[in-house]
């Protein structure tokens, strides 16, 4: 059971930490946790669970920064500025909060060590394919989180984890559905098709110059120029500072000194034991098994020669059984306090008895594993560490200060940049609606430069954090308001539209009427047919995804059978299907994706029914204004 622990810390848990480092937030949140003190306000209560206001807009804002990492120049930040994107953030925390109601109703626990073990198998908090307490810290600071803040979030998701495997795991596909889902799935379909250049219709097309001044009077608001805005900014990073940090060799010796047993790779400790497992409450279970334990402890203490054949034939865990007991070597939390206290307080060859939750070990401490490195191996690790620290300090005051003097001395950045010796920058021209770089991708800083009041005074803006480590002071130094182009200036373009439109309609039209003829029997003059295909799903024979689309979705029960679709061109292809092949038995590999598909599909739909359920369960409560925007 030990095994199990530290096995299963290696599989979809390790997954799962992986991504909170990697990926600061997936809509599947916790409540502000170990954060800043002070009255608190609740936008929303789930049965005896609150999502705090604090913790929603750090939500949103994370969510609005995955937005725009992934969809990088297509990110449109209208899209995040609405009612109804702020409701659908606030429901999916309300249906997790719903779901770890669940989970608490439910006595789901994460045992402190089950932690560790994950943690400790984690690549990101490893030096030297160890898990390294320093570094840990410093993944954990560079992110903006406390240990404590952190393995909280870890043992939150954990615990949901586990609520919800069943429905991923435990979805059933049958067999018939399989088949007839790869049935359709693999059929295919011979065709031919026929195209209607654009230039066939082109001359039917005619835009007036009276067309484009109405398509322009209809839709002015399409042609403008945006408000747009330049800046004056300081930065005050914690990364900064810390490069101006030079440690001194006597902080290194003496840092050194003072934490070398920690700086070298954790002890490890190599052990065996031999299980006599008991279910906990069972009196009568423990006291036999005790009672077992002490005989085999006595034996081993009698023919220490004879620990592994008694591993081997009565040790009930089976993972290290048939290694003679061994359990290999580990650190510290690794495994439950109990025996932990006990290897770590051991000789090498000591044996000892000792009682967890599993039942009683006798265990034996094979060897112990420790060094301590030297400063040179160490020397970048310090200083990274003292310029952490000294860094930290000097951030805090500096940020008040930066605060201060950005507030007081409102007429200019100058006075904090050169109290604090910080670079004044200059923006380019920038919009809201953009994909400003850093600093200008977090909404607070847009919606502070492009408040009236900014763009009015010219004075500083209050400092904004954009994240625990970063502070921004902006200057608004020009505006240009929205401008309404004039039609001269896009009278080209408005033409150039029109004509598309009206060719791609008259395409269209020409086609659809082809069709009807061709259904009753009558083909039209200039058609040329391509040379029959057999296309399907997975065999598209170079043919587009909207036309294999339009192809499986043809009515075959009268054939030959006729559809049509739009071409990117502006042209229209009409395709005839000719024949159908059904395949008497279904693909080996295509039946087996189709069915891991659908059990994917069937899973989805099991954790969407689970969490709604959940959320009915619980009474929940929205507060008045939850939704308004709010820094």
């Amino acid at each position: 059971m030990l095994e199990a622990i530290r096995s299963r810390a290696q599989g979809w848990l390790a997954k799962l930490i992986l991504a909170l480092i990697t990926v600061p937030f997936a809509l599947w949140g916790i409540d502000s946790y170990f954060r800043s003190g002070g009255k608190t306000e609740v936008v929303a209560k789930v049965g005896d669970g609150e999502i705090t206001r604090q913790y929603f807009q750090e939500t949103l804002k994370e969510q609005i920064d995955r937005m725009r990492r992934s969809q990088g120049p297509n990110f449109d930040p209208a899209a995040t500025e609405s009612s109804e994107f702020r409701e659908m953030v606030l429901n999916a925390l309300i249906e997790e909060e719903a779901m770890m109601q669940e989970a608490i109703a439910a006595k789901l626990q994460v045992r402190d060590s089950q932690i560790a073990a994950v943690l400790q198998q984690i690549p990101p908090f490893q030096e030297d394919g160890k898990f390294s307490p320093e570094k840990y810290k410093r993944v954990l600071a560079q992110r903006g989180y406390t240990p404590a803040y952190f393995e909280h979030r870890l043992r939150r998701d954990i615990t949901l984890e586990v609520l919800r495997q069943p429905m991923l795991v435990g979805a059933l596909v049958s067999s018939t559905s399989a088949d007839l889902t790869a049935k359709v799935a693999g059929q295919r379909r011979e065709v031919s098709w026929h195209e209607i250049s654009p230039t066939v219709v082109a001359s039917q097309v005619n835009v007036s110059d009276k067309d484009i001044q109405s398509y322009f009077e209809a839709h002015k608001a399409d042609y403008t120029e945006p408000e747009a805005v330049r800046v004056e900014y300081a930065v005050l990073s914690l990364d900064e500072l810390a490069k101006s940090i030079h440690p001194a060799e006597k902080e290194v010796e003496d840092y050194f000194a003072a934490n070398a047993a920690k700086l070298g790779p954790p002890e490890e400790r190599s052990a065996s034991h031999i299980l006599i497992s008991a279910p906990e409450g069972d009196a009568n279970a423990r006291k036999q098994a005790k009672a077992k334990a002490e005989e085999l402890l006595a034996a081993v203490n009698k023919s220490p020669q004879s620990f592994a054949g008694l591993a081997k034939r009565e040790s009930q865990d089976t993972g290290s059984a048939s290694a003679g007991g061994s359990l290999g070597s580990f650190g510290r939390g690794m495994m439950v306090k109990p025996f932990e206290d006990a290897v770590f307080s051991m000789k090498p060859g000591e044996t000892r008895l000792v009682e967890t939750t599993f039942g009683f070990h006798v265990i034996r401490l094979d060897g112990i594993k420790s060094s301590t490195p030297s400063l040179a191996s160490v020397r970048t690790q310090i200083e990274d560490e003292i310029r952490r620290q000294q860094a930290q300090k000097r951030y805090a005051e500096a940020a008040d200060n930066f605060s201060n003097i950005v507030y007081e001395r409102a007429d200019s950045l100058s006075h904090a940049a050169d109290a604090l010796k910080l670079p004044i920058k200059t923006s380019n021209w920038m919009t809201k609606k953009g994909t400003p770089a850093e600093p200008f991708n977090s909404p607070k800083v847009l919606d502070a430069i492009f408040a009236a009041d900014a763009i009015k005074s010219r004075q500083n803006v209050e400092p904004i954090e954009i994240n625990r480590n970063t502070m921004v002071a902006v200057r608004v130094i020009e505006h240009r308001p929205v401008k309404q182009k004039v039609l001269a200036e896009v009278s080209s373009a408005i033409r150039e539209k029109l004509v598309a439109e009206q060719t791609a309609e008259l395409a269209v039209k020409q086609g659809e009427s082809q069709i009807e003829g061709l259904k009753q029997g009558k083909e039209p003059a200039g058609v040329n047919w391509s040379e029959f295909k057999v296309v399907g799903r997975q065999q598209t024979e170079g043919l587009d995804a909207k036309s294999i689309q339009a192809i499986m979705r043809a009515d075959t029960g009268k054939l030959p059978s006729y559809t049509g679709v739009t071409m990117p061109n502006g042209g229209y292809r009409i395709i005839r299907v000719m024949r159908v092949i059904d395949e008497s038995e279904p693909n080996a590999l295509l039946r087996s994706a189709v069915q891991g598909g659908l059990k994917q599909a069937y899973a989805r739909a099991d954790a969407l029914a689970q969490a709604d359920l959940a959320k009915a369960a619980q009474k929940t409560e929205i507060k008045s204004g939850a939704l308004d925007k709010k820094e």
